[in-house]
């Protein structure tokens, strides 16, 4: 899931789709073609295969430019309706951009096998014939993917991101408690929606930069939306997981609140989790347990935990320590229940010699339950792992 922040390759799995056109014109061609010459079926469209998505983006000024401009280069990708707010009174927006659509490649078509009854030398010739083809699909998709991350590349480059925020001004009107940067992300969604419709399926992301995790959230105002709460300084247990369960009642479908020692690395990890991308290298733990009710590491555990010491411990290695519980209780009792246990598996870390800055605590609440809700595998701990190598 990780990829470096001045780059823009989270790009969706290639596809193949048969295009309903004529014949190839690399030597094997159909019916009507000049007799003697191998057959070959229609020509074959190459494209990125990327599921809709947005981002919304809301600020209070010019401070917070250089992050936003990082963590806008670092989850861009085809297809992705970008937001930029300013909290104020009223919002200003800063930039509203879609990033390209993926491109189209297409290559000869298949060649069609001999009918039967072929010598090995006309099987043989059909082999090289269906060897080169396949190379030329190969190339193909890599043309493919390096037209749509120069597409996508160019598009970033027109945004000038960073310039447009380091130009704002606060004013006396400007709010950056959670409740009023929630509104604006609500209200900038319902604007998206109302333009181009639903079409991020589900996968949309709305980031906050705040200052104060204060205010209530309406009932329904962030309904289907993961969001990241990015605080200048290190909230406490309890501050987290209060404003995460405020953020659930407001309908969010995932919530996280992470503070000053988040790395712009990480941030973009989660944002693209968000977007659907799945760019990190990814390790999760087996289901980590726990006495119902507690934060305490049982010894399978600390077992599970042991060998991932190893690959936290490499240099420019990061982690997200995601918390979980299950679903008795109510919101932030769960969420304040599960980000001590993401705390304490983070400590368990800390103590053997994995430094503090490279670990994010997340806790989830019981927002994603891997059994029936009220079973004990719920209560357990998930740590991704994003290497260096990881990055494009």
């Amino acid at each position: 899931m990780k990829m470096s922040i001045g780059g823009a390759s989270r790009l969706g799995a290639v596809t193949v789709a048969v295009a309903t056109a004529s014949v190839a014109g690399c030597g094997l061609v159909g019916v009507g073609s000049p007799p003697g010459r191998p057959s070959a079926g229609p020509p074959v469209t190459l494209t990125q295969h990327v599921v809709p998505s947005a981002l919304v983006i809301v600020t209070t000024g010019p401070e917070s430019g250089q992050a936003v401009s990082g963590l806008v280069a670092g989850t861009a990708r085809p297809r992705e309706e970008l937001t930029i707010l300013q909290a104020d009174t009223p919002p200003r927006t800063v930039i509203a951009s879609a990033s390209p659509v993926p491109p189209a490649v297409v290559v000869p078509g298949r060649p069609t096998a001999p009918p039967g009854g072929e010598t090995d030398y006309q099987a043989a010739l059909y082999g090289k014939r269906l060897k080169h083809w396949r190379d030329e699909v190969a190339a193909g998709r890599q043309a493919d993917a390096a037209q749509t991350r120069g597409e996508v590349s160019g598009w970033l480059l027109g945004l000038r991101v960073q310039e447009k925020i380091s130009r704002l001004t606060a004013s006396g009107e400007v709010h950056d408690d959670l409740a009023a940067e929630g509104a604006v992300a609500a209200s900038a969604v319902t604007g998206l929606e109302e333009e181009v419709g639903n079409v991020s399926a589900g996968r949309r992301v709305v980031v906050l930069y705040c200052d104060d995790l204060s205010g209530v959230l309406p009932a329904g105002e962030l309904v289907g939306d993961d969001v990241i709460v990015v605080i200048r300084y290190l909230p406490t247990a309890a501050a987290a997981s209060a404003a995460q369960a405020d953020l659930l009642g407001a309908g969010a479908a995932q919530a996280t609140v992470v503070g000053s020692s988040a790395t712009a690395a990480q941030l973009a990890g989660l944002v693209s989790a968000g977007l659907g991308q799945k760019a990190m290298n990814e390790l999760v733990s087996e289901p980590l347990l726990f006495a119902n009710g507690s934060a305490a590491l049982l010894p399978r555990a600390v077992r599970e935990l042991t060998w991932l010491l190893g690959r936290l411990r490499r240099q420019g290695v990061t982690a997200v320590i995601n918390g979980f519980a299950s679903t008795p209780g109510n919101f932030e009792i769960n969420y304040t229940l599960s980000f001590r246990r993401a705390a304490k598996v983070a400590s368990f870390f800390i103590s053997r010699g994995v430094p503090e800055s490279s670990l994010v605590i997340v806790g989830h609440g019981a927002t994603d339950v891997i059994g029936s809700g009220t079973s004990g595998v719920n209560r357990r701990v998930t740590v991704v792992i994003e290497e260096p190598s990881a990055r494009s």
